[in-house]
C-alpha cells in the first residue's frame, strides 16, 4: 500500500524523517485513516545499533566502566527506536535504599534491581541537524512555489519539529518530565510511573526501574 512504501521510505532516509512519519502516524485527519495506521509501524520495531556501541556511549556519558556501574549489562536491546534504543540491566540495590520490600521483589531478586537503560543512538545529534538542513530548505520551496499550501505554514512547522528533537535528544529532560507525572500520581494505587536512577541518568543514557 502507498502508505507502508512511504513507511519504508521514511525509515531509510533516516532518523528526523522516521520522526515525522511518527507524527503523522497521529494525523489521519491530514494522510487518511490507512496511511496513518501504516505509518504506526514506524512507532517502533526499528532495527537496533550494536551493543558495543551502548556500552561505548555510556561510559563516555558517565567516564565509568559499565560493569561498575551495572551489576548486569544486557547486550540485546528489549526495544529499538528512531533515536534511542533500550536495555535491560541489574543495579545494586543501595544499603539505604527506603523502597518497600514488594517494590524490590518487583524489580529485582537479592541485592539487585533489575532497570531499563535508554541509550541514544551513535551520531543522532549530527544527523538530525543534516536532516533539518533539508526540511528547511524544503519547507522554504513549499511556501514560495505552493501558495495554496503557505496556510499550513511549512516554516513554522519545521521549526516547531525542531525544536521537538532538540528536546528530545536531552533525556534530562525526558527523566524530569517523568518524576514530575511519577509525583502527580504517586497517592494512586491504580498508576506507576518507572523511577528515574539519575545517578545513571545523563543526556544521551535514561535509567529508570524496570517494570514488568
Amino acid at each position: 500500500r502507498p502508505g507502508e512504501r512511504l513507511a519504508r521510505a521514511l525509515q531509510d532516509l533516516g532518523p528526523s524523517f522516521i520522526k515525522f512519519g511518527q507524527m503523522l502516524s497521529t494525523r489521519p485527519d491530514l494522510v487518511g485513516e490507512t496511511i496513518a495506521s501504516d505509518l504506526s509501524s514506524l512507532q517502533d520495531a526499528l532495527p537496533p545499533f550494536d551493543s558495543a556501541a551502548a556500552r561505548a556511549a555510556i561510559e563516555a556519558e558517565f567516564e565509568r566502566p559499565v560493569a561498575e556501574m551495572f551489576e548486569h549489562f544486557e547486550d540485546k536491546p528489549v526495544a529499538a527506536a528512531s533515536i534511542a534504543q533500550v536495555h535491560i540491566a541489574k543495579v545494586r540495590i543501595p544499603a539505604d535504599d527506603d523502597s518497600p520490600e514488594d517494590d524490590k521483589g518487583k524489580t529485582g531478586t537479592g541485592d539487585t534491581r533489575e532497570v531499563a537503560v535508554k541509550v541514544l543512538r551513535p551520531g543522532i545529534e549530527r544527523a538530525i541537524e543534516r536532516d533539518l538542513d533539508l526540511f528547511r530548505w524544503i519547507a522554504g520551496v513549499v511556501e514560495s512555489t505552493q501558495p495554496r499550501l503557505r496556510r499550513l505554514k511549512p516554516v513554522v512547522a519545521v521549526e516547531i519539529f525542531a525544536e521537538s528533537l532538540r528536546w528530545e535528544m536531552d533525556l534530562r529532560m525526558e527523566g524530569a518530565a517523568a518524576s514530575e507525572l511519577r509525583g502527580n500520581f504517586e497517592d494512586d494505587p491504580m498508576y506507576v510511573v518507572p523511577a528515574v536512577d539519575w545517578e545513571r541518568t545523563g543526556r544521551r543514557v535514561l535509567t529508570t526501574e524496570w517494570i514488568s
